[in-house]
């Protein structure tokens, strides 16, 4: 299957700026990657879900204010792939469904792109 031309795209939802900042950049080097919106607040990125068509990664702190396994739960059927983020590893693998991804902070651009990688090939 060609996808050369396919793009997938993505939201994040993180409470740190400086994370957000780091995805971004990540994801500006994917080529089919396509960044819609970036959050640190749940409430503004609840919002911004009412308008956007399905989204296929949704980039997901687990610890702010609100659980991210709750904002996940809320938006699930928005969303193709949840890849949690967190800076302990200490979630369990049973917390995630639909083969989405737990990575850990700091997260480095391989294994970034590794998870991004292997969610899409699901697709194809």
């Amino acid at each position: 299957m060609n996808t050369a031309n396919v793009t997938y795209s993505c939201v994040i939802l993180d409470d740190e700026a400086i994370f957000i900042k780091i995805m971004e950049r990540y994801i500006s080097n994917v080529e089919s990657l396509e960044l819609k919106g970036s959050f640190t607040s749940p409430v503004d990125a609840m919002a911004a879900f009412k308008h956007y068509q399905q989204i296929d990664f949704l980039f997901l702190d687990i610890e702010m204010d609100v659980s991210g396994f709750d904002i996940a739960r809320m938006l699930r059927n928005r969303v193709k792939f949840i890849v949690y983020i967190s800076s302990h590893s200490t979630y369990a693998i049973s917390d995630l469904v639909n083969g989405d991804k737990l990575l850990v902070k700091p997260l480095d651009f391989r294994t970034f792109h590794d998870a991004v990688n292997q969610l899409i090939s699901k697709t194809q």
